[in-house]
């Protein structure tokens, strides 16, 4: 059970961080600050997490604020200003109609000088040390690519916790755009 709990909490941190995000990009954004973006998801994270245990809560919630911060700066870089309305696509799989749904899609993205139209944005938060990517989130990126026929970029904010301190966390993201059934990855 203890798991189990545990990769809720994660799956509700990152949900937290993302929403925060998008809400740190919405027309509104002159008035937000980052630490209102932090305090934000922490609030979502806390309010979904309370008929958890508290200290997988409390672990949990240590990286937050610094995968917001790092996340807000990473797609300023990026050159995005504003996020869309994300869009559902919807594909047949076997007699059965599945949607799916990007964590954010852009009109224009700008990665090492190359401009990117129409881009659909999926975030991965991942504490793996060794910063590998998940092959299910490679395929789950070249499934929205086909389907969507647009180029979709992997964003992944991988953290781990600074040696010897107590609750500073690092953060390394990568990027990886697939587009017409290829991938390649950049660095900002």
């Amino acid at each position: 059970m203890r798991m189990l709990n545990k990769s809720i909490t994660c799956m509700i941190r990152g949900k937290s961080i993302e929403e925060a995000i998008r809400f740190s990009f919405m027309s509104h954004k002159e008035k937000l600050s980052i630490p209102a973006a932090q305090n934000y998801a922490n609030d979502l994270y806390y309010l979904r997490t309370k008929h958890m245990p508290s200290n997988i809560v409390k672990f949990n919630a240590n990286p937050i604020n610094i995968l917001v911060k790092t996340g807000i700066n990473l797609f300023y870089k990026m050159g995005i200003k504003k996020f869309e309305n994300v869009e559902s696509y919807k594909f047949n799989k076997r007699k059965k109609s599945i949607y799916i749904f990007p964590d954010f899609f852009s009109k224009s993205v700008k990665i090492d000088n190359k401009k990117f139209n129409n881009c659909c944005i999926e975030l991965k938060i991942s504490s793996n040390k060794y910063k590998r990517i998940s092959k299910k989130h490679v395929f789950q990126c070249f499934r929205y690519s086909s389907k969507s026929r647009k180029p979709v970029i992997l964003t992944y904010l991988f953290f781990n916790k600074k040696p010897k301190s107590k609750c500073i966390y690092l953060v390394f993201p990568k990027i990886f755009i697939i587009s017409n059934g290829k991938m390649s990855k950049f660095s900002i």
